[in-house]
């Protein structure tokens, strides 16, 4: 069992992409919020469009606090390795997840990129294996990095396979 915390973090820019994945969201559900203020402001119910408009923006603003603080949260506490025993994940501040993948499950190493991923410059590193509990991914990383993560994965799961 590995002690220590994995030597890699995710790119700094990650956590701007999850700050406006975040607020997108919560725009969203501030959208919910002001079309049932006005719906029921539409239909003369003025204290429930009060009652919505001021309760539902409440929640709003502690969706977005939160959302902000959780991100901060998410980042300093996603890291990885690729070790001699596997890839090593470690994620989470509340709820911490320790995570190590051997080379020899290794099915697939895929990179993937969203429009917004993209927009940021980077990609997302998704590891299969033939587990029940699938795989797991690293977000945030420049492409360069990513293509040497994916490379170095394919030759120790290929040295593995072989002996």
């Amino acid at each position: 069992m590995i002690l220590r915390e994995p030597a890699n973090a995710i790119d700094p820019r990650m956590r701007t992409y999850w700050t406006v994945q975040a607020l997108i969201g919560t725009a969203a559900v501030g959208a919910l919020v002001a079309a049932a203020t006005a719906t029921m402001a539409a239909l003369d119910a003025t204290t429930a469009a009060w009652l919505t408009g001021l309760l539902g923006g409440l929640g709003v603003v502690l969706l977005g606090a939160l959302s902000l603080v959780a991100v901060r949260l998410g980042y300093r506490h996603f890291r990885y390795e690729v070790t001699e025993h596997g890839l090593y994940v470690a994620r989470g501040r509340l709820w911490r997840r320790q995570q190590i993948v051997p080379h020899a499950r290794l099915q697939t190493v895929d990179t993937t990129a969203g429009p917004l991923l993209r927009a940021f410059g980077l990609v997302a590193v998704e590891v299969s294996t033939a587990s029940a509990a699938g795989g797991t991914s690293i977000p945030g990383l420049r492409p360069p990095v990513a293509a040497d993560l994916v490379t170095e994965l394919a030759r120790r799961a290929e040295l593995e396979e072989g002996t």
